[in-house]
């Protein structure tokens, strides 16, 4: 997990890489805490990069999605995600853009 620099328009911005189950979401856990904290104008959480996700990481996107204003999921999805997330309901639940650029703009 990356967090990306600002560039100044309070925009936090989390790529996620790799891969995310219940035993490797904690650095994730910590930085939406930190988003939490600064209270950012927007949160962009870029899956882009993301191999593999199981329900841990649906979980923690649902919790951020409650926590955090204005969070945005930014893809492409990977397969693999996009059907976890369609076959939880959570899809339907989270604002999901095609790019970050989307993200932002949204």
């Amino acid at each position: 997990m990356t967090r990306l620099p600002a560039n100044g328009d309070g925009v936090l911005v989390l790529a996620l890489t790799g891969e995310f189950d219940s035993g490797t979401v904690a650095p994730f856990r910590r930085a939406l805490a930190e988003a939490q904290a600064t209270q950012a104008v927007r949160t962009i959480i870029d899956v882009s990069g993301v191999a593999y996700a199981d329900s841990g990481l649906v979980r923690l996107l649902l919790e951020a999605h409650h926590l955090l204003p204005r969070l945005t999921v930014a893809g492409p999805l990977p397969p693999q995600l996009r059907r976890l997330l369609e076959l939880s309901g959570a899809a339907g639940t989270l604002s999901i853009t095609p790019d970050v650029d989307a993200a932002r703009e949204a």
